[in-house]
């Protein structure tokens, strides 16, 4: 039976077997849909016309689910192998060229430009090409998709999404803690860590943009957890209208640890459990990345490392809670303002 049918007028191709493929695996259109990143009415529209266009039903729908019919086994059964085939053709393909095109994606609020610059340190022979990403979903499902060969994200505390198969996963920075912005003369910028009850009457600053990463649901949650409801004033998106917000009396912020204060603006950690998030890279074992890996790993360690070392309020904090700092590279960029 040929997996390639022209029949009513559509012609099937390997985006149709990946889709097959992904519902057997998921066991419902619904869950198949969040993976795919489609609406579920338009999948299970593309379902029908794939199964007309093989003439017969690939799929019983039942209230628990769906399961392959005895066309739909076999289509499926044959449709992972051919999948397989052609992900040991792209590997082969690449590793004959010599890595040729990489596309590398970034989570936007992250040091794009340093990444791309490890990145090709790492894979001098590739032609790499930068991808914005949002969510730690969009980003995992650019991946599976072959949009990405590799990403660089952030997530905080919570469940995480499923690897898809045939992607894996190495964490960079385990703990990366949200420092609190005050204005030099506030009561508590004297202290060392500040206790999070302590801020349940303040006014707070925090980034505005919607990540999908649950950056103000941890957040809300921990203060929950302090015995308070925040009051979130102003949403602002950059390190630097952040930090001109706070200098002028309109509330305290949460501010990435790598930031660099203006002198009337001091950072303070947070006493006893951290609000954080940890950076990521996910890629696909068959990407012509996968040998690179490592190289560029130990190069995003060693300059984050590097940056850490360069500004005295995150040093104390890495030192006391994160342990050694591993050697700096020659060429460390200088302490900059940062995005949150």
């Amino acid at each position: 039976m040929n997996l390639v049918a022209a029949n009513r007028g559509m012609r099937l191709d390997i985006r149709h077997v990946q889709v097959l493929v992904e519902i057997a695996r998921a066991g419902s259109i619904r869950k198949a849909a969040g993976v795919l990143q489609v609406a579920q009415p338009a999948l299970a529209a593309q379902v029908r016309r794939i199964e007309q266009a093989l003439g017969g039903a690939v799929f019983t729908r039942t209230r628990s689910g769906i399961t392959p019919t005895e066309l739909g086994r076999y289509v499926i059964g044959s449709g992972r192998e051919l999948l397989a085939r052609f992900d040991r053709l792209l590997a082969d393909t690449a590793a004959e060229a010599g890595a040729g095109q990489v596309t590398f994606g970034v989570m936007f609020v992250l040091d794009a430009g340093t990444g791309l610059r490890l990145l090709r340190t790492a894979m001098p022979q590739a032609d790499i090409a930068l991808r914005d990403v949002n969510s730690v979903p969009e980003a995992l499902a650019m991946v599976r998709q072959r949009e990405l060969d590799l990403v660089l994200f952030y997530e905080f505390p919570g469940p995480r999404p499923p690897l898809p198969d045939g992607v894996e996963r190495r964490v960079v920075i385990g703990v990366e803690p949200a420092f609190i912005g005050l204005p030099a003369d506030h009561p508590h910028a004297s202290l060392d860590a500040l206790p999070l009850p302590a801020l349940a009457e303040e006014q707070w600053i925090i980034g505005g943009h919607g990540d999908g990463t649950s950056r103000e649901a941890r957040f809300l949650l921990l203060c929950g957890r302090a015995g308070f409801s925040p009051r979130i004033r102003h949403r602002v998106d950059t390190c630097e209208s952040m930090f001109q917000l706070v200098r002028h009396g309109e509330g305290i912020a949460l501010f990435n640890p790598l930031c660099v204060p203006p002198a009337d603006v001091v950072l303070r950690p947070l006493a006893g459990e951290p609000h954080y998030r940890s950076t990521a890279l996910c890629w696909r074992s068959d990407s012509p990345v996968a040998r690179h890996i490592d190289e560029f790993h130990r190069l995003l360690v060693a300059t984050y490392h590097a940056e850490v070392a360069l500004r005295p309020h995150y040093r104390d904090w890495w030192l006391a809670v994160g342990g050694d700092l591993v050697d700096a590279p020659p060429d460390a960029p200088r302490p900059v303002p940062c995005v949150n």
